[in-house]
């Protein structure tokens, strides 16, 4: 199977929220909360970040230094070949995409997709959003070294090579493809756990003070279903995404 890697992607150059990703959530930058969640999964053998060679990121890249935070630079707006260039710095052959701008994002779910896509050899790649059941947040993608490599040698599109990974999912003639759905109970895909706008940002901060930095998406959505009013805070902020098969 070989390694492992989670790479998160960061920059500091938001077009909607600028600097989100050390935006303070409880007294620490945001992007603390999703290394420390992405390092409790334990089907992964190392969390990194992808962040660019901007000057704008000069901050971030000294913050995880600080951190001891393992991380490459790249492209700004190329973010497939940024995650090529992770790959192939931490010589992962197992690559799960989460995005830092997701504090909430849960170490049960990342290893969930894991296991799915290693339930299935055949797969090339395995996401929880091809059909979206969990709520924005918990997105999570597992593909192979080789299918990366493949995507970063043939897209050509502006959005497939900002986006990582719409030419593997949006191509199953060429790609085999497996979703992975929420139980139940964290069935709630309109729910908001990711921050794109000052609104989600202010949700997130009156989570963490409720419920914490380590707590699960079962305490999570169970405080929401009390307090529907704290999940109406972001519910009119639109999700931008982009167009999944209907025929894999």
């Amino acid at each position: 199977m070989g390694r492992t890697v989670i790479v998160a992607q960061a920059r500091m150059s938001s077009t909607r929220l600028p600097g989100k990703t050390l935006a303070d959530l409880g007294g620490r930058p945001m992007i603390d909360l999703v290394v420390e969640r992405a390092r409790r999964a334990t089907l992964a053998d190392e969390v990194v970040i992808a962040t660019t060679n901007d000057a704008t990121d000069d901050v971030l890249a000294a913050h995880l230094e600080l951190l001891g935070v393992p991380y490459v630079r790249g492209s700004l707006d190329d973010v497939l070949s940024r995650y090529e260039l992770a790959a192939r710095t931490f010589h992962a052959e197992t690559i799960v995409r989460i995005t830092c701008d997701c504090p909430f994002i849960n170490p049960s779910v990342i290893d969930d997709v894991i296991a799915a896509y290693r339930a299935a050899p055949e797969v090339d790649y395995c996401g929880n959003t091809l059909v979206r059941t969990y709520p924005i947040g918990m997105d999570t993608e597992v593909f192979s070294r080789e299918a990366l490599e493949r995507a970063a040698a043939e897209a050509s599109q502006p959005g497939e090579r900002e986006h990582v990974t719409p030419y593997l999912y949006q191509h199953p003639d060429l790609f085999r493809l497996r979703n992975v759905e929420a139980p139940s109970e964290a069935c709630w895909p309109e729910l908001r756990l990711t921050v794109d706008e000052p609104e989600d940002l202010a949700l997130m901060r009156a989570l963490l003070a409720h419920e914490g930095p380590e707590a699960s998406l079962h305490a999570v959505i169970g405080f929401l279903r009390l307090h529907p009013e704290l999940a109406a805070m972001n519910a009119d902020v639109v999700h931008r995404h982009t167009e999944k098969p209907t025929d894999w």
